[in-house]
């Protein structure tokens, strides 16, 4: 979200400026500029126009030094060619320029002269209130005490400024139809139902709140168009909201999800209520030559008033102490106090090295691609950072769970990847034994690779115990319900990491598989549905809702599968659902030849258990057991799968397939 509040000065007014600016965010008031000392031909940047463009109101700090400035010529032109509305502020007794009056014709300006500052902010935060901006509560209610020092603009009248004697016709008019717009609302909603009780005896409907402890971190506008600035501003945001998360008593929405609105110009509520939070934390950050600042605001989404804001400055050296900095005092303003454990887990430092974080971030938002080449470029800047800081824990769990995908998605072995990931999460957990990532982790690895439920169960709860806010740590304990029969006791566990998370639609998959292996088909192709609907070619997703729920077995559904193929040539999972759904669609030799094609070109990638059920699928059921016996045998992923699975239903039973799933000590099967 951009500054409501643009501020164009001279820069040898730069510290009356500063003052000013430090006055206004303490009323609540969002506001931009330049405040690095960035001069002449940089001055005018792409991120000027474009904070322009985004500002409500542009206040022009006039002096005998701004009206020679050629910069501040130019950001009150590009305002007014903008149509942005404009508070002349006069810092001494200059007065208007000729130059300008044209442009300030009809505009009221404050006069905020040196001694009488004090009266000058009241002026300017009641002015600013009535063009719109949003002022703290208590900063309006006394500036409204206190008239300020206001003299009249220019009397040159300019075409699309507005005059005090042309609002008040305006403002009545605007409100009149608003409230036949609302009228109208009322009887289209309320009225055509056929009801012939009295629109204005119906009770009006309550507003949603939205709960305040639920809270997400926006990404934070960058300032300046060096990738240092934007690898800066993902660290700090990713951190903050990584440290905000074991917080008890607040929600913290994952980084993922608050991506999507990176850049965006929507309100805050409408953020809010797309993200079910109540309490929007943003900002800005801003680097030049050895220093970074940035500013922090948040905001309550219901009323989307500023709550707290504040400017912090400090060099780049000291930048990953400063994100501590933040983060506590940011935590103390969410919570209202902190307990000794709070305090002093928001005052560690994760690594010294601040190109080492940088390298985990660049991994991080690589990862979640979920592409070979997204798993391939994360590998490079995990071992990066680690490389940079052998003690740093995040970047051996970063790839630890690069390795443990690449068996997942059949992209490399099991036998290889899995052994790798097992000894990376541990390291992390050696480094830093309350690192919650690496026992989710190694909860999967348990789980899909050893086959010991036991010690997969411990780790997750570990996970969660450490974070109960970690929307992975969640997802992947949920897999572990429903792999071992208990998709009911999945479905809680999903449903929260998808509110903490609400933009991940792995988790969205997972909970999809929830819902079908509990029997609740409708429900999960609903999920499913919505999930290749936001991400049409989702490998996750192909493979839930054409292999394993075969929701759609239509020539429509087998072109799509043909076209996602070309999407993913060197992803597996989607041939075999091809496979899948071309047999159930009674298109048997194609189908087949989807078999050959897999058996050429990925039998060393895709898991046996995969060919498996293919082979189950066709009825051979000598060929399928053969197939489970090797997987199990490598440790393959999803092998614990199978025995859940409703479409294998008529071979659970059989002696083979239980002995098969008792050896990886299945719980439904070892009993039996």
């Amino acid at each position: 979200m951009s500054a409501e509040v643009f501020i164009s000065y001279a820069s040898e007014d730069r510290e009356r400026i500063l003052d000013l600016v430090e006055r206004l965010r303490g009323a609540g008031v969002s506001v931009w500029i330049d405040q690095m000392g960035i001069e002449g031909a940089t001055m005018w940047s792409q991120e000027i126009v474009e904070a322009i463009d985004g500002c409500k109101v542009l206040i022009l700090a006039i002096s005998q030094r701004s009206t020679e400035s050629e910069n501040v010529v130019k950001e009150l032109a590009l305002a007014s060619e903008r149509r942005k509305k404009i508070l002349p502020v006069c810092l001494d007794s200059s007065g208007i320029p000729k130059s300008m009056e044209y442009q300030l014709a009809g505009i009221q300006r404050v006069e905020y002269v040196k001694a009488e500052e004090d009266q000058g902010i009241l002026a300017m935060i009641r002015s600013l209130g009535k063009l719109g901006v949003i002022v703290s509560d208590e900063a309006s209610e006394q500036a409204a005490k206190s008239p300020g020092i206001i003299s009249p603009g220019p009397s040159h009248q300019r075409g699309f400024n507005t005059t005090k004697r042309e609002i008040v016709p305006w403002l009545k008019i605007t409100v009149g139809l608003t409230c036949l717009v609302f009228l109208a609302i009322g009887i289209f909603f309320l009225g055509s139902s056929g009801n012939k009780t009295p629109v204005q005896n119906l009770p009006l409907a309550k507003p949603q709140t939205l709960d305040t402890n639920r809270v997400v971190v926006l990404p934070f506008k960058t300032i300046g168009s060096s990738g240092e600035t934007a690898d800066l501003g993902y660290g700090l945001v990713s951190t903050l909201t990584s440290k905000l998360q074991p917080l008890q008593n607040l929600t913290i929405i994952a980084n993922e999800s608050a991506l999507q609105f990176e850049g965006s110009k929507l309100p805050p509520k409408k953020i809010g209520e797309s993200l079910q939070v109540g309490t929007i934390v943003t900002g800005e950050i801003q680097t030049s030559d050895e220093k970074i600042q940035v500013n922090i605001r948040v905001i309550d989404a219901n009323t989307e008033a500023l709550g707290w804001g504040s400017t912090f400055t400090k060099t780049k050296n000291e930048f990953l102490d400063l994100q501590n900095v933040i983060a506590t005092q940011l935590a103390t303003k969410l919570k209202g106090s902190l307990n000794e454990d709070e305090t002093k887990q928001l005052a560690l430092k994760a690594t010294e090295n601040v190109e080492a974080q940088a390298a985990y971030q660049s991994g991080r938002r690589e990862w979640n691609k979920r592409s070979k080449e997204g798993f391939l470029n994360a590998i490079e800047n995990f071992e990066k950072a680690i490389d940079l800081d052998l003690n740093y824990a995040q970047p051996y769990v970063g790839l630890a769970d690069t390795y443990m995908m690449f068996a997942f998605y059949n992209f490399g072995k099991s036998e290889v990847q899995m052994p790798k990931a097992k000894l990376l999460a541990q390291k992390a957990i050696e480094i830093n034994p309350n690192i919650s990532g690496a026992y989710a982790t190694l909860g999967m690895i348990f789980l899909n690779h050893e086959f010991n439920w036991q010690l997969a169960k411990n780790n997750f709860e570990k996970s969660i115990k450490l974070n109960p806010n970690y929307p992975t740590g969640l997802h992947w304990y949920g897999v572990y319900y429903f792999m071992a029969g208990e998709a009911e006791k999945a479905i809680p566990l999903l449903l929260k990491g998808s509110e903490l998370d609400p933009e991940s639609m792995i988790i969205k998959n997972a909970l999809s598989m929830a819902y079908w292996l509990s029997g609740q088909n409708e429900l999960a192709f609903e999920t499913i549905d919505f999930v290749l609907k936001r991400s049409p070619y989702f490998v996750p997703g192909i493979r839930s809702k054409y292999g394993y729920f075969q929701a759609d077995i239509s020539e429509e559904a087998i072109e799509y599968l043909n076209a996602s193929i070309k999407k993913h040539p060197d992803q597996p999972l989607v041939k075999w659902a091809l496979f899948q759904t071309l047999w159930a669609n009674g298109n048997e030799d194609m189908a087949k030849d989807q078999l050959i094609d897999l058996y050429v070109t990925h039998d060393d990638s895709l898991n046996k258990c995969f060919f498996s059920l293919m082979y189950f699928r066709m009825n051979k059921p000598e060929y399928a057991y053969k197939l489970l016996e090797d997987s199990i045998a490598l440790k393959e992923t999803n092998n614990i799968l199978m025995g859940v699975l409703p479409t294998l239903k008529q071979y659970q039973s059989d002696n083979r397939f239980v002995e098969l799933m008792k050896s990886i000590k299945h719980p439904l099967y070892v009993d039996q």
